[in-house]
């Protein structure tokens, strides 16, 4: 009966309608993407995968119906079927659904269905992390909706534990072992200079350390010509206790601020560059690739944000040389060459 009252009223939602109307929310980050989680809801066998039912079947679009039982025994369409009204969606992000209690339903759970609705929120965190919110609205007063507040409580705490069991990345662990792997090679101080079109010169400076064991990474870049250099940036990377995985924190020298989580993609390891302008606060998606060469050098490529298409254009692409060991994390900096 758990099982059924659970996924009979699981549920995120929107503000209160009401002051002081009473709500059940939980919520929790799954290792998964937003994308692959919400098209569980799509599909019968995703179901069956996300919420662990024996059957399912899904009409999926406004007014269609989501329709699940737990028991191996039975079938869609008899008394144990738990049904739910798809009232709204978007992808991704969000799903709305009205419950509908089966037909052996306890007195309590027909009542909270008869005025309860549901929200499921989806919110990215990384491209593989996710915090998933159920709440559950609808809750009048007296013993009954007493009865199912205290069940569903319980049921909704489980039905999240399910999901994070079912679809949390195993391979998260090894991920952040590797990140972590590549950070430690990249402790020192590190060098480029290049030509550029107008036959000047392009240079540039990072001082990369580490503290507490590894566990957080500091940086300072450093970017001129062959005169001079000044402070371009500083970040701080560690794993986010929200995600548990590595991210990076950056502001600019004009006060640009960047947050993206650190992972490879082949043997790459990318940052998805999400700077907020510090002019107009425009949230632009950069995208920066680490490739590491066998000489012990690294090359930074900065790529501009994704076309329609899903192309990007390159805005600079530098091959850091290592000149010493690391410090101080704010170290670096240089006046006019003399």
């Amino acid at each position: 009966m758990l099982r059924i009252a659970v996924a009979c009223c699981l549920v995120l939602l929107a503000p209160l309608a009401h002051a002081g109307e009473r709500i059940l929310r939980k919520e929790g980050v799954i290792h998964a993407g937003a994308s692959e989680i919400f098209n569980c809801f799509r599909t019968g066998e995703g179901l069956k995968k996300l919420w662990g039912v024996a059957h399912a079947d899904v009409d999926f679009k406004v007014g269609g119906m989501i329709r699940t039982n737990y028991d191996p025994a039975g079938r869609i369409g008899d008394d144990s079927t738990i049904g739910n009204a798809i009232l709204a969606y978007e992808p991704d992000r969000m799903l709305a659904m009205r419950p509908i209690a089966p037909v052996g339903a306890e007195d309590f759970v027909k009542k909270i269905c008869e005025t309860g609705w549901s929200v499921i929120r989806l919110e990215p965190l990384t491209p593989t992390s996710t915090r998933l919110s159920v709440t559950m609205a609808g809750f009048g007063e007296g013993e009954l909706y007493d009865k199912a507040y205290a069940f569903f409580e319980q049921g909704n705490a489980w039905t999240l534990m399910k999901m994070q069991e079912t679809m949390n990345d195993r391979t998260r662990e090894a991920r952040n072992e590797r990140v972590a792997k590549a950070w430690k090679s990249m402790l020192g101080t590190w060098e480029f200079s290049q030509k550029t079109a107008d036959g000047g010169t392009f240079r540039g400076r990072s001082v990369i350390a580490s503290l507490f064991g590894g566990r957080v990474i500091f940086a300072s870049g450093f970017l001129g010509n062959d005169k001079s250099m000044g402070q371009h940036s500083h970040f701080t990377a560690g794993v986010d206790p929200q995600s548990g995985e590595w991210m990076v924190w950056n502001f600019d020298q004009d006060g640009s601020f960047t947050r993206g989580p650190v992972y490879f993609d082949g043997e790459r390891m990318v940052v998805d560059w999400t700077t907020a302008n510090a002019a107009d606060g425009k949230l632009i998606d950069y995208r920066v690739e680490y490739t590491f060469h066998e000489d012990g050098d690294y090359t930074v490529k900065v790529l501009t944000p994704a076309e329609k298409s899903g192309s990007r254009g390159t805005v600079a692409e530098v091959r850091y040389k290592k000149v010493g060991d690391a410090v101080q994390p704010a170290s670096g900096a240089e006046g006019p060459a003399k």
